[in-house]
């Protein structure tokens, strides 16, 4: 805080998702302007909130943080996902190695 003067913090807010994780506070006008820009272009909506002191800002997105975005075990990938991968991936080898022996090399290649 700067001679008494609270600090002004945007964040992004999903009015109709209701399930929307909770975006972190910014304050760095550059940043503010990224968020302006993104609910402008995609229809979303900014709150904003006066923070007495940094401690309280940053207390505020280290509980955002906490609740929203630390991993939990629940958003461990599963292992149908893995299973799932790892068949994609073959798949797409085989597709190259399929074009390469039709066409030849890839002349970026």
């Amino acid at each position: 805080m700067k001679n008494g003067v609270p600090i002004h913090a945007y964040r992004l807010v999903y009015p109709h998702s209701p399930h929307a994780p909770e975006i972190l506070w910014e304050w760095d006008k550059v940043y503010i302007a990224r968020l302006l820009w993104n609910a402008t272009a995609f229809g979303r909506e900014l709150s904003h909130q006066y923070f007495p002191t940094w401690n309280a800002l940053a207390e505020a997105n280290q509980r955002i943080w906490e609740a929203y975005y630390v991993l939990r075990p629940a958003y461990a990938s599963w292992e149908s996902w893995q299973a799932w991968l790892d068949e994609y991936r073959e798949l797409v080898r085989d597709a190259q190695a399929l074009y390469e022996e039709y066409h030849g090399r890839r002349p970026t290649d």
